[in-house]
């Protein structure tokens, strides 16, 4: 792979991580706080739908974040591969543990969606 375009992806995974994070803490965050001290009567659905956009977000964010990651394990050249590091890094299972960790996100709208009504 070309140098730049593996740097290009190494970059958009950090700021896909640094994206997935601050958006889906501000949006539960907020979220919670609304359950917890605001008056939701009436407008379940609008924080539902609040829950629901943010879990989404994140589960996809997550999804595409360990798809780069994948993308740059497998083009990792044979010296790399044959360290320790190499090794190891080519032995997660980016492909289960994307789905895993989206569907943590989903687990807590579900959680917070039973919470609000």
């Amino acid at each position: 792979m070309d140098p730049n375009i593996r740097a290009s992806i190494q970059t958009n995974t950090f700021y896909y991580f640094i994206i997935i994070i601050f958006i889906s803490s501000i949006s539960q965050l907020a979220t919670m706080m609304t359950i917890v001290f605001g008056n939701i009567s009436g407008k379940e659905h609008l924080v539902a739908a609040t829950i629901v956009g943010s879990a989404f977000i994140g589960a996809f964010g997550i999804i595409r974040m360990m798809t780069n990651m994948k993308l740059i394990i497998s083009d990792m050249d044979e010296k790399m591969s044959e360290t320790n590091y190499g090794r190891e890094i080519k032995s997660i299972p980016f492909h289960v543990l994307r789905f895993i960790f989206a569907g943590i996100f989903v687990i807590i709208a579900i959680i917070q969606l039973i919470s609000i009504y």
